[in-house]
């Protein structure tokens, strides 16, 4: 059940960088409301994918610990 924690914030954080790397090859000279519209949301759900999948990995990291704890002290 923990693996999916690790697996899941690596693959946010993979679908991150992508959404990303798509607002930077769409990004034009010429610009519009709605492309700076468009702009602003792809890099706000990028940054909180990104965000999400740190905490999960973190969530994954401080459960392990209290685990190999647990272990230690039996």
């Amino acid at each position: 059940m923990k693996k999916i924690f690790i697996k899941s914030g690596i693959s946010l954080i993979i679908l991150g960088e992508i959404l990303y790397l798509l607002l930077k090859y769409f990004i034009e000279e010429g610009t519009s409301d709605f492309s700076n519209f468009t702009q602003g949301v792809l890099l706000g759900i990028s940054v909180g994918i990104k965000l999400i999948g740190v905490i999960l990995i973190l969530v994954y990291l401080i459960k392990d610990r209290k685990s190999l704890k647990k272990k230690k002290k039996n």
